[in-house]
């Protein structure tokens, strides 16, 4: 008979919520995705709190017909059989993530902006800001990536700065990379992500045509853009950006990107930054909440959260009234697949920043990932005319950090994102293995709204 003991309990863990008349329970160790009708509600919750099975169908009898009780533990009973259902935690979890190769670089191909973003990690003060990243530092990258043991598949991604600032060297390494990986039997896949200031003709021709992968940077309305988003002379950027955005994706058919916005204390409405977007045509979004301490004046606090909890509401109805008409869009955070989604040693290791993924600063030091360029206590490293000697240990602390992190055990969404962001933790929290109360509220929220969306 179905029943769950005190003991029990942290094992089999479950998410029980109600969402727009949706009763929904997602059991947290199998990645199943239950809608249940409100007998079957109330018994999985008693059995959640300890309750034997024998005492719920009496209880629940005396409310509902005895049948359908009964058949209801029977379902409950067949779902926990076929471990959908108050499952047991994966065996690796006792072990904790173990090591995994190196399979994607971030390179800061240029230091160098041609934009002064407020809220842009990159420029922070005390960092240097000028500078592109040289072809023997490049070269040696890709080199680092092609000399791991095993695995076909690798990852580059382009960033800054402003890359397209040092375009001939994206090119070069493109080439480099795939001709290289041939000959040691590596397929490499490439990601851009750029202020759309210089998408002219022959850099989207390039980007076509290699199949570059390649995220937008466009926050949503005129005035939120170019409030945050700033020329090197002080202007909004909004204008010049937009018809340069239109353009490039006319030309490869709207495939193979991102529109990526960030909202901050000033767009906490940031639905209507998602509408506008869908009003100029662009149909595949990512909005993200700034990262950013405190004190500034464009940070998220947590009495924001309420705010920001009914916007995502809003996005909700927008995202299913688009669908029901035919005019779907994808929303980056709503894109949970449970049948496909992370195996099981992403969904425990998080990200991989600091093993399997890292940062290439443009003087070739090396980092756990893109938001920790700069911070010197996280250095593993530098690509240089010497010989080159990552710190392992180094990486691993932060790698290790998303199985240590102090609230995640006991949350229900820990598998769904991946444990959090170390550099949140690091930067927001003070402390890589402790969580920032507002992130994590805010990717419960999401997910909340994600599993709904999986479920209707």
């Amino acid at each position: 008979m179905v029943g769950v003991t005190g003991n029990e309990k942290r094992a089999a863990e479950i998410h029980m919520f109600e969402y727009r008349g949706k009763r929904l329970v997602y059991d947290v160790n199998s990645g199943s995705l239950h809608e249940v009708d409100e007998p079957a509600w109330e018994f999985i919750h008693l059995l959640h709190a300890g309750l034997p099975a024998e005492r719920i169908t009496a209880m629940l009898s005396q409310r509902y017909p005895h049948s359908n009780v009964v058949e209801v533990q029977r379902e409950i009973e067949t779902l926990r059989e076929e471990k959908l259902l108050f499952s047991s935690p994966p065996a690796a979890v006792e072990q904790g993530p173990s090591g995994g190769r190196l399979k994607s670089l971030c390179l800061f191909i240029s230091r160098s902006c041609n934009l002064q973003c407020r809220y842009c990690f990159a420029r922070s003060p005390g960092k240097e800001n000028n500078g592109h990243m040289s072809r023997d530092v490049a070269l040696k990258a890709v080199d680092l990536l092609l000399e791991q043991e095993g695995g076909r598949y690798c990852e580059i991604d382009f960033f800054g700065g402003e890359p397209l600032l040092n375009f001939p060297l994206v090119q070069e390494i493109v080439g480099y990379a795939r001709t290289a990986g041939r000959r040691r039997g590596k397929e490499f896949t490439f990601t851009l992500t750029t202020n759309a200031l210089l998408l002219g003709e022959e850099v989207a021709a390039f980007l076509n045509k290699e199949n570059l992968n390649v995220i937008l940077s466009l926050d949503g309305r005129p005035a939120v853009h170019d409030r945050m988003r700033r020329t090197v002379l002080d202007t909004g950027s909004y204008d010049r950006v937009l018809p340069l955005i239109r353009n490039f994706l006319a030309g490869r058919g709207y495939n193979n990107y991102y529109i990526r916005g960030t909202y901050t204390a000033y767009n906490l409405d940031f639905c209507r930054d998602v509408e506008h977007l869908l009003e100029e045509g662009f149909h595949s979004l990512s909005l993200e909440p700034v990262v950013a301490a405190g004190e500034a004046d464009y940070a998220l606090h947590r009495n924001d959260l309420r705010p920001l909890e009914q916007e995502y509401d809003r996005l909700v109805e927008l995202f299913l009234q688009r669908r029901e008409a035919g005019r779907p869009f994808h929303f980056y955070h709503f894109g949970v697949d449970l049948e496909k989604g992370p195996c099981l040693y992403k969904r425990l290791s998080g990200c991989g920043a600091g093993r399997e993924y890292l940062a290439v600063a443009a003087d070739g030091s090396l980092y756990p990932c893109h938001q920790f360029v700069g911070t010197e206590a996280f250095c593993l490293g530098r690509l240089g005319d010497g010989p080159f000697e990552l710190d392992l240990q180094r990486g691993d602390q932060v790698a290790r950090s998303a199985a240590q992190r102090e609230a995640c055990p006991s949350c229900w969404a820990r598998y769904l994102c991946g444990r959090g962001c170390a550099a949140v933790s690091h930067f927001l929290a003070g402390d890589l293995c402790r969580n920032d109360a507002l992130y994590c509220a805010l990717q419960q929220i999401r997910l909340e709204r994600a599993l709904y969306l999986q479920a209707v």
